[in-house]
């Protein structure tokens, strides 16, 4: 921590001592010139018609040439500061997952898994694969993790002026990463005067789900009803600018801070429980790490009850309620961004952002997860029924230890909890300016750092836990009750043998803390020079404006690091299912770009505007060596109202550092073996390939917490992905309608050498079926055969190049905005996407997720999705906002005809309407936004006015533990009121 705050104080001062050292050489050259006399009056004339501080030209999304948003050939969706006001949402990523190019990455409702970022994926293509700019410039890595993505919560919502979306390939412009597409989010840095807002925010629900009510209530759980008001939350930001020195310089700040309160899913009926397929129906299902203890001796399932053993009959822990389906939150960011001109030539600037966020991840209890199963038999808290169960019947006698499978939650521990933060820095210094009449120039450095902190709470050590069951003394005398190792550390025994039993000392003993420190670091150079080349009468003769080119070079280097503890790195937390070692590493990148925009015919009939884009880019990794990418795009405009558009782009996308240096260690990436079990699914001639040994076939032990061994990490063998994107729109802009503007553009992204991993139960079924030795080879049992009875039995789930993922579609997108009389104007708009296809191929399967979801596609493809709106803002300060978002119908994928994906013998129930599939889902969102003073806006709004809830899914979703997917609004009714403040 104290190096990288070095370094970003090193780079402040570099770039403080750089601004004054243009100061010195600008007035420098000022005074000099004072004795040239009549020269000099002609420079005071040119100096002081460019007093005011440099203003960027419009900046577009997909060139480095600037171009109007409508004119640009790449498609680009914009959303204005109108749309994060109406929307009334304070997390950008909420605002972002309302298109419908986009999909909710890691967001607040994640607990299970939850890194504490917030992330962007488009076209459903992987956060990693989306390229996340501020004002054009790439933002770095938001964690050390493996979602190596942008955080989203460094961006300050008070000063966003607008926010691109383009979908396609722009690595010829952008670099690595941009496959899927770019996010941009333009910031108003120039603004003058003071603003602000401070917002109020809370969700509304009545729990009257009567389907929801009856499936817990037959299970026994408690299950929440009526209203209920939660979730509230507070964001303040305020923002300053101003000129200074004379109008050469600008300076502004701001600063902000959010608050929101937990959410836990015992506060909605329909998330209370997990909700399982059953052949009669679904019910609620659970963990089978049971409260009253759990025991598997010789094949038969006990629970305990009283001192006894006692045959289960089904109970099961019901984990939901303990998780949090909203996290709480805290942030704080600030930042300032200064700029001074010098002169024309030479404009020195400064941005410096900052964000700190902590956050609390909550998730059901600990507890032994069949990871300490000695039980010696003279222990003393045994009853002899006990003691005859499991030693007597097993001809084991006192000196020994019986092995039974032990299942038993630690519900007198309380919630883990997992307390996140990230504290992220951002330094940009540069200068830029212009040349001559032709060219101008941008040079910048970039420094970014993330620091992040898991401390990981209440979890069970399983060393402590295998030492508290292993007791000695008089069966007659609990006072004489001992751990064998001694009561040197605290050692209490852990009496799970008898209900209500368990003393809170013991507890006190067992939980431990697991802390992992991790940080990013990103370095990035720049130097752009922009040039009109009609200054020097270059131009095609058929054209009235010269070519514009592009043309620079860039170094970017990469650096991670984390630092788990022992607990977290031994995985010695009964919870984690393997260690987590650190990882540690770092590549460089240099490269070199060209760009030109070329008008080839303009202003005559039938081509008011024929242009060509052509951009190239070499790239040198440390990594892995060379590559190159282009793009070249075309727009044609026979009529004023009519512009045709298009081109092909090749992106590419080298593994980041997480994928290339994570050590290789053991996680719980399975959930089945078909080949476990009295009677497995495939047959023996079928597990034999997997490796299953004569004898062993119908006696391997099944996990009874559907968890099995994976070995996965890093792969520093990696190859880039390369994605070869094309695009193919039309824009209509009549002349004849002002306001108005229509466009289609179709778009196909093909990503061929995916990095990821292949699924476990997926090479487990694949060699099972096939007997592919390759796959095969993944498989490893341990002597009984198992997968995960020892470190012995895993399947390898390694990063590779594993792949094809694509995906095709069309986009739509219209506004037309008119007035109405003397009432004021409507603007009216709409972002829609017809998903035509989204494949997935790679060794084990190949199939088109294009309106499914499930476990093998994720969250839902819908074939459309749109978000609509329409706003009055009227003649007396008065406006008025409707939003119609729409989620197309879908269906699971088990029920597709495509063997590959479909299975429907394991179409799970769906009980909206009895089949797995799930119709389309309409959310209205309705604003009031009163400007009551002059520079005072006051909003009040409400979305999802119509409490509607989210379609329930058994065992699927993002967390498995929630029953929906992010896509549609978990929590109900959402409320808000703000006031805003703009002098």
């Amino acid at each position: 921590m104290v190096g990288i705050r070095t370094r970003i104080l090193r780079a402040a001062l570099v770039g403080g001592v750089l601004v004054a050292l243009f100061a010195i050489v600008g007035f420098g050259s000022f005074a000099v010139a004072q004795d040239t006399g009549t020269l000099q009056e002609d420079k005071d004339e040119e100096f002081e018609a460019d007093q005011a501080p440099y203003t960027e030209a419009v900046t577009v999304t997909g060139t480095l040439i600037p171009r109007p948003t409508l004119d640009a050939l790449s498609p680009v969706s914009v959303m204005g500061v109108e749309d994060i006001q109406y929307s009334g949402v304070t997390r950008i990523e909420d605002l972002l997952a309302q298109l419908p190019q986009a999909f909710a990455g890691q967001n607040s409702t994640w607990a299970n898994g939850a890194t504490g970022t917030a992330t962007v994926d488009l076209r459903q293509l992987g956060t990693n694969r989306t390229l996340v700019l501020i004002n054009g410039r790439r933002m770095a890595p938001g964690d050390a993790s493996g979602i190596y993505a942008p955080d989203l919560n460094v961006i300050p919502s008070a000063l966003v002026e607008r926010v691109d979306v383009l979908t396609g390939g722009a690595s010829a412009v952008y670099g690595s990463d941009a496959v899927s597409g770019v996010v941009n989010f333009i910031l108003d840095t120039t603004f003058e005067g003071f603003r602000g807002d401070v917002q109020y925010s809370f969700y509304q629900h009545d729990n009257n789900n009567t389907f929801a009510q009856q499936i817990n209530e037959d299970r026994g759980f408690d299950v929440p009803s009526g209203n209920t008001t939660d979730g509230q939350g507070w964001n303040l930001n305020v923002a300053w600018g101003g000129k200074f020195g004379d109008g050469k310089g600008h300076a502004s700040a701001y600063i902000g801070y959010r608050e929101m309160q937990a959410v836990t899913k015992s506060q909605r009926d329909y998330l209370n429980c997990s909700v399982w397929a059953t052949d009669d129906g679904p019910i609620c299902g659970g963990s089978s790490t049971s409260a009253e203890g759990r025991f598997i001796v010789d094949g038969v399932d006990y629970v305990v009850n009283g001192d006894q053993f006692v045959p289960r009959q089904g109970e099961v822990f019901n984990y939901g309620p303990f998780n949090h389906i909203q996290r709480p939150d805290e942030r704080w960011t600030a930042g300032a961004f200064l700029n001074y001109k010098f002169n024309k030539n030479i404009e020195g600037f400064v941005e410096i952002m900052v964000m700190n966020n902590f956050t609390n991840a909550q998730i059901a209890p600990s507890g032994n997860f069949n990871v300490a199963t000695d039980i010696n038999c003279d222990n003393p808290m045994l009853s002899d029924q006990q003691r005859q169960l499991l030693c007597t019947d097993q001809e084991l006698g006192p000196d020994d230890y019986s092995n039974p499978t032990i299942l038993r939650r630690n519900v007198e521990g309380g919630n883990r909890n997992e307390d996140i933060t990230h504290t992220n820095f951002r330094l940009i210094t540069g200068i830029r300016g212009d040349i001559n009449d032709a060219w101008t120039y941008e040079l910048y450095g970039l420094e970014a750092a993330t620091l992040s902190t898991f401390s990981y709470e209440n979890d069970l050590d399983i060393g402590r836990m295998a030492n508290a069951l292993d007791v000695i003394g008089d069966p007659n005398d609990e006072s004489t009750w001992e751990c064998r190792v001694g009561v040197d550390d605290g050692c209490y025994p852990w009496n799970i043998f008898e209900t209500g039993a368990v003393d809170q000392r013991a507890v006190d003993y067992m939980e431990t803390v697991a802390v992992m420190y991790g940080r990013t670091e990103t370095q990035l150079a720049n130097l752009t020079f922009t040039g009109d080349l009609e200054a020097y009468g270059v131009r095609v003769p058929s054209a009235t404006e010269g070519i514009q080119v592009a043309i620079g070079s860039e170094y970017r280097s990469e650096y991670l690091r984390t630092r788990p503890d022992w607990v977290y790195g031994n995985g010695l937390a009964a919870g984690f299912g393997g260690g987590q070692p650190a990882v540690e590493g770092s590549f460089s990148v240099k490269e070199l770009f060209v760009e030109a925009l070329v008008p080839l015919v303009q202003d005559v009939a039938g081509a008011r505007d024929l242009s060509l884009e052509l951009g190239y880019r070499w790239s040198d990794y440390s990594t892995f060596g060379q590559a190159n990418t282009y793009k070249a795009m075309f727009q044609w405009a026979p009529i004023e109202l009519l512009k045709i558009r298009g081109g092909v782009n090749q992106a590419v996308r080298a593994a980041n550092a997480f994928e290339l240096f994570e050590p290789v260690n053991f996680g719980l990436g399975g959930s089945q073996d078909i080949c476990s079990g009295a009677n497995p699914s495939a047959t023996e001639e079928q597990c034999a390939n997997t490796g299953v040994l004569p004898g062993q076939y119908g006696n391997i032990v099944e996990n009874p917490a559907g968890q099995y061994n994976t070995l996965g990490g890093g792969n520093a063998d990696l190859d880039p992905e390369t994605a070869d994107t094309l695009t193919l729109g039309v824009v209509f802009t009549p002349p004849s309608v002002p306001g108005f503007s229509l466009s289609f553009d179709y778009f196909s992204i093909e990503i061929d050498d995916a990095i990821g991993t292949l699924g476990a139960d997926d090479i487990v079924q694949t060699c099972a079926l096939q007997g592919d030795p390759e796959l095969c080879a993944l498989i490893n049992r341990d002597p009984d055969g198992s997968l995960w009875l020892t470190q012995d039995g895993f399947t390898e789930t390694n990063n590779q190049n594993i792949g094809l993922l694509t995906s095709k579609g069309v986009d739509m997108n219209y506004a037309y905005t008119f007035p109405v009389g003397k009432a004021g104007f409507l603007t009216t708009d709409l972002r829609g996407t017809y998903l035509m296809e989204q494949r997935v191929a790679n060794p084990l399967v190949d199939y088109d997720c294009a309106g499914f979801y499930g476990f093998q596609c994720g969250q839902p493809n819908a074939e459309w999705r749109h978000r609509a709106r329409i706003t009055w803002n009227s003649n007396f300060n008065l406006a008025l906002n409707l939003t119609w978002r729409y989620v197309g119908p879908s269906e699971i994928d088990d029920a597709s005809d495509d063997p590959d994906i479909g299975d429907p013998g394991a179409m799970p129930f769906n009980e909206l309407n009895d089949i797995a599939s799930v119709d389309a889902f309409n959310y209205i969102d309705l604003s009031f936004n009163w400007t009551f003073m002059t520079g005072i806006q006051w909003s009040v709004g409400m979305n999802n006015i119509a409490d509607t809830e989210p379609p329930l899914w058994p065992d699927l979703a993002d967390d498995p533990n929630v029953n929906t997917y992010a896509t549609y609004d978990p929590l109900g009714r959402y409320v808000y009121t703000a006031l805003r403040f703009d002098f």
